[in-house]
């Protein structure tokens, strides 16, 4: 009877070692997956900043778009596509470093 009271204790012990990393474990998942989203949230903030540039630029040069509808900007933009060259110049378009562009 006190071999299997032995083993009872030591299988309780492993049982209670597993369980504490178990939740190590858990633990450790949930960081990494508040880590992942908090990078994602960051990402698409930059993102969004990034796309709000470019259009407050694309109202710079043209004001006539600022109050315009996401059917009208769209038409506009198709407009532009149709003006001789501008489809090609968009194609072929490569960025330079800034410090060629600002001179």
């Amino acid at each position: 009877m006190g071999e299997q009271f032995k083993e009872l204790e030591k299988m309780r012990k492993e049982v209670a070692k597993m369980e504490t990393k178990r939740d190590q474990d858990d633990h450790q998942i949930t960081r990494l997956e508040n880590k992942i989203e908090k990078i994602e949230k960051i990402s698409r903030k930059q993102r969004t900043h990034l796309l709000c540039s470019k259009a407050g630029y694309i109202e710079a040069i043209f004001p006539v778009i600022k109050d315009a509808s996401k059917t009208d900007f769209i038409q506009f933009c198709e407009g532009l596509l149709q003006v001789p060259g501008v489809k090609q110049y968009a194609k072929n378009f490569e960025p330079k470093p800034i410090e060629e562009v600002v001179k």
